[in-house]
C-alpha cells in the first residue's frame, strides 16, 4: 500500500503536468467567475486568502488592501504538494494602491481544501548592488515586511540570485523558481524599466535588467 506522502507527490506531478497542459491553451473569451478578499494585517504588511477547490479558468481575484504603499511579495499554496497547479496573471493595482486584481488559472483536481494565500507589504530598505559583476544591469535588493531570512538581506544574496537566474536561463532551465542558499525564490518578468525581472524570496525583493529571450 503506498504511503500517504507518496500519494501526494504522485498528486502533485500529476497537477503539475495538468497545469502544464492547461495554461498551454488559449485562454477563455471572458472571466469564469470572481473573488474577492480582504487583505488581512496592519499598515506594513497583510494576507489575503483565497480557495483553490475545483480550479479555475480566468478567475478575477481582487484584494482590498489596507494601505496604498503594500506591494505584493509572495504568494503561497498549502497544501504545498498543489504549488504547480496554478498560474496567477495580469497583477495590477488601482483605486490609488488600495485595490490590487490579478487572473488566476488553476486545474479541476485540486482537492477541497486547498487555499492560495497573497502575502503584500511595504517596501522598506533597499540597496544598490550595481556594482557588483553579474551579468545582469541594475541589480537591486529591497526589505519587505517586518523580517527577512538569515542571510536574504544583502548585496551578495542578490548577487547570487541573479548569477543563478542567468545560469538557469542559459540553460534551457525555468526561471520562474529556484532556491539560493537555502532561500526559495518566485521569479517574474514586470513592466518597470530597466528592472524588468523581479525576484521575491526570504522577506527581500531583488530586480534587476534580464534577458527575456533567445
Amino acid at each position: 500500500m503506498r504511503s500517504t506522502t507518496h500519494r501526494r507527490r504522485a498528486l502533485g506531478a500529476l497537477l503539475a503536468a495538468a497545469v502544464a497542459a492547461l495554461l498551454a491553451l488559449p485562454a477563455a473569451a471572458s472571466a469564469a467567475g470572481s473573488a474577492t478578499a480582504v487583505c488581512r494585517g496592519g499598515d506594513s504588511t497583510c494576507l489575503a486568502t483565497f480557495s483553490l477547490a475545483g480550479g479555475a479558468s480566468n478567475k478575477r481575484l481582487t484584494v482590498e488592501l489596507p494601505g496604498t504603499n503594500l506591494k505584493l511579495v509572495a504568494h503561497v499554496v498549502t497544501p504545498h504538494w498543489v504549488a504547480g497547479a496554478y498560474s496567477l496573471s495580469r497583477g495590477r493595482y488601482s483605486l490609488g494602491g488600495s485595490v490590487y486584481t490579478t487572473t488566476l488559472n488553476a486545474v479541476q483536481s485540486i482537492p477541497r481544501g486547498a487555499k492560495l494565500r497573497l502575502e503584500f507589504a511595504v517596501e522598506q530598505t533597499s540597496l544598490n548592488c550595481g556594482g557588483i559583476h553579474t551579468g545582469v544591469g541594475y541589480l537591486t535588493i529591497a526589505r519587505v515586511g517586518a523580517t527577512q531570512a538569515r542571510g536574504a538581506f544583502g548585496c551578495p544574496q542578490a548577487a547570487d540570485v541573479a548569477d543563478t537566474f542567468l545560469l538557469r536561463f542559459r540553460a534551457g532551465e525555468s526561471v520562474r523558481a529556484f532556491s539560493v542558499n537555502d532561500v526559495r525564490y518566485a521569479c517574474k518578468l514586470v513592466p518597470r524599466i530597466p528592472q524588468n525581472m523581479q525576484c521575491t524570496g526570504g522577506g527581500t525583493i531583488v530586480r534587476f535588467a534580464a534577458p527575456t529571450g533567445r
